[in-house]
């Protein structure tokens, strides 16, 4: 060891030691994380695709900062080594990492916010999502943001430590379809119309393969002035309830042109009189 000393070898072997070190460590915390995301993510019975995007999101981020600690150690290490004066180094790096950590906590609450929503599935690209500032499909998922495309076509990017609330709408999907009728309608003869409406519903090339199961009649919902308001539901494909309503809408058309369903009054009209002009009584001045 003296030997190496003299010949000035001692400190780059030490050097060479920490490089080796740093890469095994970095090398085994990669594989475990690698390991222990793929037990805690790889649930049977869940869609394997989405899991392994979880996954590779989820370990890419951690795998990056497992590996940055590493090195950063051995940084610091290298530099002890070299016989410079680490206290004000680190002093140096804590004050402009509080700085820089103080300037970005808006992007580290995103960040620490995206990890929970992978963690926690969510939602996934493909998924039908309302966040509350934006609804729509969503094309791509970052740790930072998920975009959006809404069904005008329009591309949302939402930050997700902005998003206080999601609600997935490709769990599960039921279509809750209206009929607005006068307050005469007799509610036995609505029921029949109903089911031959939804009879006709599935054999609709545009709604049939979206339908998952049994119009479900909810019945009397709302009692206004002038009409009713009668309900029923179906369960729907994730994504396929506007399709499943604008064909019921086109059915429920034709009915009221039939006659099997009556229509609620339309708005009153009113007429505006103007007064005719009173005949003077008074007598005209002789001249």
């Amino acid at each position: 060891m003296q030997n190496l000393d003299d010949l000035h070898l001692l400190t780059p072997l030490r050097i060479l030691a920490i490089i080796i070190v740093a890469i095994v460590v970095a090398v085994v915390l990669r594989s475990i994380v690698t390991r222990v995301l793929s037990r805690t993510l790889g649930i049977p019975g869940t869609d394997r695709s989405r899991a392994d995007a979880r996954q590779r999101a989820l370990s890419s981020a951690l795998r990056s900062a497992v590996v940055g600690v590493v090195w950063a150690t051995a940084v610091i290490t290298i530099i002890s080594e070299l016989g410079v004066n680490i206290g004000g180094v680190i002093a140096t790096a804590t004050v402009i990492g509080g700085a820089v950590a103080f300037g970005a906590q808006t992007l580290i609450r995103d960040v620490i916010a995206g990890l929970f929503v992978l963690a926690e599935d969510q939602y996934g690209v493909g998924d039908s999502v309302d966040l509350g500032l934006a609804t729509g499909e969503v094309e791509r998922i970052t740790l930072r943001s998920v975009r959006l495309r809404d069904a005008e076509g329009r591309i949302w990017h939402v930050a997700h430590g902005n998003v206080m609330c999601v609600a997935n709408l490709s769990k599960s999907s039921t279509a809750l379809l209206e009929l607005e009728l006068s307050r005469d309608s007799d509610l036995g003869v609505v029921e029949e119309v109903v089911y031959r409406l939804a009879a006709r519903l599935r054999e609709q090339q545009s709604a049939a393969p979206a339908l998952r199961g049994d119009l479900t009649i909810v019945g009397l919902t709302e009692l206004r002035d002038d009409r009713v308001i009668y309900r029923v539901s179906v369960p729907t494909l994730p994504g396929k309830r506007d399709e499943v309503r604008r064909a019921w809408r086109r059915l429920a058309l034709e009915a009221f042109r039939e006659g099997d369903l009556l229509a609620p009054p339309g708005p009153p009209t009113v007429h505006i009189v103007s007064a005719a002009p009173v005949a003077s009584t008074e007598p005209a001045d002789s001249e």
